[in-house]
């Protein structure tokens, strides 16, 4: 059996901190195959709020992925750094890269940064994709050993119902390399919403979808803060969505999906 933990958006510079050391003692409990966490650790990658960060990564259980957000870049006070060096102080405090990939234990993880510090469209929070992005995805799953295949990235692949903001772009192109590529799972976050469910097309190949609310930020969108468990065996996949209330973490639903020549499928709509 293979166990993720899936966390987003902890956001410190708003965070609640009895929040988030109630999930760190949750997550050494549950002692996963690898921690993922999916971005906008900070709110503006300010000095405090990714020394803040650091210290809640660092607590984390090994082995660990973590990759940028929107709000991992500076804001328009600091405009040099915001042009020119966006990820300049995130890689000094996290990596020297934005877009690692993780190959271990019957598990790959491929990391897309979907972060773009400026571009030709209104809203720069908004997460976009480049074509040699998807190639260089597409050619590390190719060449890479048969296992677990993975994608992270910040910016969701799915808007719950009546919600305005956008997803990913270009979404088709990345639906095709999903494909193309038979990734098993998708983790997102940026919308601070929970969200399981299958992606892609019947005839092709699905993909499992893993949206996490924020894990520890006061920024809430109506839902409590939360985290994904991820556990995999064999053809079976299982979610447990963790939600926190009375200073704690604790299940409230598990989702169930099962692999077939196409993909995943809903195990509840079989």
């Amino acid at each position: 059996m293979i166990r993720l933990l899936h966390l987003s958006d902890p956001h410190f510079g708003a965070a609640d901190p009895a929040v988030a050391a109630a999930f760190i003692a949750r997550a050494s409990e549950l002692s996963p195959d690898l921690t993922l966490l999916s971005g906008d650790l900070t709110m503006r990658a300010r000095r405090g709020e990714l020394a803040a960060a650091r210290k809640f990564v660092d607590a984390l259980p090994l082995p660990k992925l973590v990759i940028p957000g929107n709000h991992d870049i500076p804001g328009m006070n600091q405009l040099f750094d915001r042009f020119f060096r966006p990820f300049h102080r995130y890689r000094e405090t996290f990596a020297h890269v934005s877009d690692p990939q993780y190959l271990e234990n019957g598990i790959h993880v491929v990391s897309l940064n979907s972060t773009r510090a400026f571009g030709l469209y209104a809203d720069w929070s908004e997460g976009r994709l480049g074509k040699s992005q998807l190639e260089t995805m597409d050619q590390q799953f190719a060449n890479a050993p048969p296992a677990l295949r993975v994608v992270i990235l910040h910016h969701p692949l799915l808007a719950p119902e009546g919600y305005g903001r956008a997803v990913v772009r270009p979404l088709p192109d990345l639906r095709a390399s999903l494909s193309r590529s038979k990734v098993d799972l998708v983790l997102c976050g940026h919308f601070h919403r929970s969200h399981l469910q299958i992606f892609g097309k019947v005839q092709t190949w699905q993909s499992v979808i893993s949206q996490a609310a924020t894990v520890c930020s006061t920024r809430l969108q109506g839902e409590a803060n939360g985290f994904h468990e991820i556990s995999i065996s064999g053809n079976l996949l299982e979610v447990a969505r963790y939600r926190y209330g009375s200073g704690d973490f604790a299940v409230d639903a598990k989702f169930y999906f099962r692999r077939s020549e196409t993909g995943w499928k809903d195990a509840a709509e079989e």
